[in-house]
């Protein structure tokens, strides 16, 4: 009984040190954007509305703070309910290779190249396996040089699915592999300040996590720091 009673309590206790963890977590990533549309609102008042040059700085970092907190309530929505078992999915056959040629299309980037794309039919949630596919993609983009393409490749055989993202960024840790996909977990400081980090909140893998799982899909993770990344799901077909 003193065993179950000390189980009880440790767990009770890492409960409360995660719950603990999240509110410092989300109140962190809502600080910054809050800082930054204070600051610049500050500076329209005393001199913004004078100088052409200040008013367009301004009301751009003010759109993409803004931008950023809409992003981040959205992730926190959709994992809170998810966590509750409160987000339920459609699955009806989807054109993988066609969701994957709309995904590029949409993101309309020189960096995006197609390296090869196999047509490929899977059994899921259109909308869900889309916001999978970005959160790929948008991570692939993040962590990469700005003159650095992210390559994209769909094969399929025996009833799999092969999906790749390719990138020639930073690269991530072989400790770092294991807790990427930890909600708010970034790796060193100097992968959080890559070309465009400061727009990510830490949640975008958290929720490509959350649908893969509920796909069927296993993620491999392959990275060396300095060279890259290639993320691999493996997805089945029908």
């Amino acid at each position: 009984m003193r065993l179950k009673i000390s189980s009880v309590r440790r767990q009770a206790q890492e409960t409360y040190l995660r719950q603990q963890r999240f509110v410092n977590d989300v109140s962190h990533e809502l600080r910054t954007p809050l800082t930054i549309i204070r600051g610049y609102v500050d500076l329209l008042e005393a001199c913004g509305a004078n100088d052409p040059e200040i008013f367009k700085e301004a009301v751009t970092s003010i759109k993409t703070s803004a931008q950023n907190m809409q992003n981040l309530v959205e992730s926190l929505l959709f994992l809170a309910r998810a966590d509750q078992g409160d987000q339920p999915l459609t699955k009806v056959p989807v054109d993988l290779d066609e969701l994957i040629k709309r995904l590029v299309e949409d993101k309309n980037s020189p960096r995006v190249q197609i390296a090869k794309l196999t047509p490929c039919k899977i059994f899921g949630d259109a909308e869900f396996l889309k916001k999978m596919l970005t959160a790929f993609l948008d991570n692939a983009l993040r962590y990469s040089p700005s003159d650095m393409p992210v390559k994209i490749s769909l094969t399929t055989e025996d009833k799999l699915a092969t999906l790749q993202f390719v990138d020639k960024g930073i690269g991530i840790s072989k400790d770092d592999c294991a807790k990427i996909f930890d909600r708010f977990y970034r790796t060193d400081k100097a992968r959080t300040k890559a070309d465009g980090c400061e727009n990510s909140v830490g949640l975008g893998l958290a929720v490509a996590k959350w649908i893969a799982d509920r796909h069927d899909i296993e993620i491999d993770v392959r990275s060396k720091p300095g060279e890259g990344s290639t993320f691999t799901l493996k997805i089945p077909t029908i």
